[in-house]
């Protein structure tokens, strides 16, 4: 979904406030898509309280002024930086499903009551456990962390149980008041021609009521954290926070890194590719990875592949530094297949209706925000969960190099 060269014609931009809107006209269109994405996720926690902001996303969507439309489902998840909604259905319930998602993006709630409170907190508690009966899923944020320049991309793997058990109504209303309203959020709208007369009018209704919603209905009032418990702390992101727990029992693993813009980038994708130089050294003599993951922030993501320690790690040692040397050279074939499969993506999107449209544009949309670092790989030794960096490796680019890779 681009602003101007969409195959059914231009796609309008809308903005009000810190909300902006892309709205995808498609005149064969019998269903809408909408998705948005809000600048407000795991990384924005308050430390001691982790799992606040996955608790936002449950509660938002099961609430609203108007709740949700029936038959209109809206679902969500949260990221590092982010938590998107996304929502599909019949244009004529579009209004209300529309205005649900123009309220999450105002900080603007519904009431929530303690016994839905708390069945959403122990749906959160079953996603966190899964990462306790998976120790992997939380080592690949821990080494990601240790990789990137920038912070927060473990705070997803701080999240514990004890942290979820401690978070109050009030402490989900803190967060949704500082951390909703104040972040750019991004809404994606595809469907008829109907749809414009709807999203106009929304969006009218949303630049009335922005400053007249100071405070959040249906939710406890915020108060004071008594005396010896967390407190919270606005963009969380930002301040000093203490380093996550070492992953206990997983010893002997090795793993490389690539640390690479969030902006898609075939060619830097295929250097860890399945069928790529690097996993590929241990492939033909049976080291196969145990894992992989990436894990993405604002401006950087890590990909992370993880193998038993022996003799692979020799081999990584001594091949890593020329791989890296030669990266692009060493690409091609991969790269090809990247793109292919890219490219097949894309025309299956393109040719898909209103929700497979928006589900790719907010799955591609990056927050405006300064790059930090420059793409690099590097080796590392994980013993008790804790990750030791063996060597660190730059990935040297010309201007022509970037230029391509870009």
């Amino acid at each position: 979904m681009t602003p101007s060269e969409a195959a059914d014609g231009p796609v309008r931009r809308f903005s009000v406030g810190n909300l902006q809107v892309d709205l995808e006209t498609l005149p064969w269109a019998h269903s809408f898509g909408a998705a948005l994405v809000v600048g407000c996720g795991s990384r924005d926690d308050p430390h001691g309280l982790e799992g606040t902001a996955h608790m936002a996303e449950h509660l938002n969507i099961l609430t609203g002024q108007d709740a949700c439309a029936p038959g209109l489902p809206v679902l969500a998840v949260t990221e590092i930086d982010r938590t998107v909604f996304r929502t599909t259905g019949d244009p004529d319930d579009s209004g209300v499903s529309i205005q649900h998602l123009t309220d999450i993006a105002g900080g603007r709630r519904g009431n929530v009551t303690p016994d839905v409170f708390e069945g959403e907190r122990h749906a959160v508690l079953l996603e966190t456990r899964r990462m306790d009966h998976q120790p992997l899923l939380r080592l690949g944020p821990l080494i990601a962390a240790a990789a990137a320049d920038e912070p927060g991309l473990d705070s997803i793997a701080r999240t514990t149980a004890r942290s979820i058990s401690a978070i109050t109504p009030a402490d989900v209303t803190r967060l949704v008041r500082h951390s909703y309203p104040g972040a750019r959020s991004q809404l994606f709208v595809a469907g008829p021609p109907s749809l414009t007369g709807v999203v106009e009018d929304l969006l009218a209704r949303h630049e009335e009521s922005r400053a007249a919603t100071a405070h959040l209905a249906g939710f406890p009032a915020a108060t004071a954290h008594p005396p010896g418990s967390p407190s919270f702390v606005p963009g969380g992101h930002q301040a000093r926070r203490a380093t996550a727990p070492a992953v206990r029992g997983l010893s002997d693993l090795v793993a490389v890194t690539l640390l690479r813009p969030r902006t898609p980038s075939t060619a830097l994708g295929a250097l860890l590719h399945a069928r790529g130089p690097i996993v590929g050294l241990g492939t033909g003599e049976g080291l196969r990875p145990l894992g992989r993951t990436t894990i993405a922030g604002r401006t950087q993501q890590v990909d992370v592949v993880v193998w038993r320690a022996g003799d692979i790690t020799a081999l990584l040692e001594r091949a890593l530094p020329s791989i890296v040397a030669d990266w692009y050279l060493l690409t091609e074939e991969p790269r090809a297949r990247l793109e292919n499969a890219a490219t097949l993506a894309g025309r299956r999107d393109q040719a898909g209706g209103p929700s497979a449209r928006v589900r790719a544009a907010a799955e591609q949309y990056t927050f405006p925000d300064r790059p930090q670092g420059t793409p690099r790989a590097a080796l590392w030794k994980i013993t008790e969960g804790v990750p030791d960096c063996l060597g660190a490796y730059p990935l040297p680019l010309s201007d022509e190099l970037e230029r391509r890779v870009k």
